[in-house]
């Protein structure tokens, strides 16, 4: 258990200060990948909802404390990301990249489309049309390609895991 936190602290920190620093180079029109979600959503889909939810909440606490205006909005969104992406992940075949990328571009737009509508809900002018064209939507599909490289990462993680975890029982 202590091995397995500390990889994903490792994991989101190292994360955080590739957003923060050197994806800002790697802008497409505008848009970056949200690295910290589409980690959230992986690891929900080849793990479980337990360990979504937890890196969700820890990636979103940071988020929050980075660029939140209220400490705890993208935690709690992260944490139930992680939950929902999670709940799918007993029902489905995990082993697949294709099922991962379909559900990151499924969980990116409705994660981004929660946070565009309450960030932006007492200005009376949503304009979300644009926003999903523009930013939404390219996130995603983003998000999608930097899936295809984080799965099998978390998949021979999650099999580390598996595998210490075994050898302690006996």
């Amino acid at each position: 258990m202590k091995r397995k936190l500390v990889v994903y602290f490792f994991i989101i920190f190292l994360l955080l200060m590739l957003q923060t620093t050197l994806l800002q180079y790697t802008r497409i029109r505008g848009v970056m990948p949200n690295l910290l979600i589409t980690l959230t959503i992986v690891t929900a889909l080849v793990r479980n909802s337990t360990e979504g939810a937890a890196v969700g909440f820890f990636s979103g606490f940071c988020i929050d404390m980075q660029f939140g205006p209220v400490l705890g909005f993208y935690a709690l969104l992260g944490m139930y990301t992680g939950i929902a992406a999670g709940s799918l992940s007993r029902r489905i075949y995990r082993e697949n990249v294709l099922v991962v990328v379909f559900f990151t571009f499924v969980y990116s737009i409705a994660y981004e489309s929660v946070v565009f509508i309450i960030n932006n809900i007492m200005s009376g002018d949503i304009g979300f049309t644009f926003a999903f064209t523009k930013v939404i939507l390219p996130e995603a599909i983003y998000n999608c390609a930097v899936s295809v490289l984080m799965f099998p990462l978390l998949v021979s993680a999650g099999k580390w895991f598996d595998a210490a975890r075994s050898a302690r029982k006996y």
